[in-house]
């Protein structure tokens, strides 16, 4: 599924918007849309915050298909850490 992923961020007191177009899996957006949008929205974002280089950033609003308001579950997504330590 094609989705329209549109994002404004504030790095360090400079607004800005950007908008792409990404694919979803099918079966990830068929069972929970919201969800698969925001794991790619999250990607994309720290994919802009690490050419900015990683400065300060505060995601204002990410919207998909013009329509859907995903911001509240773009900012709950966590990275997911493997801890392979031997201790």
């Amino acid at each position: 599924m094609k989705v329209v992923i549109e994002t404004i961020l504030n790095i360090e007191g400079s607004r800005g918007m950007r908008r792409g177009e990404f694919y979803v899996r099918d079966q990830d957006y068929k069972d929970h849309a919201d969800f698969a949008v925001s794991i790619v929205a999250y990607e994309w974002i720290q994919q802009q915050r690490k050419e900015t280089g990683f400065r300060e950033t505060i995601i204002e609003k990410v919207t998909w298909n013009n329509q859907h308001d995903i911001t509240e579950e773009v900012k709950k997504i966590q990275p997911v850490i493997k801890d392979d330590l031997p201790f």
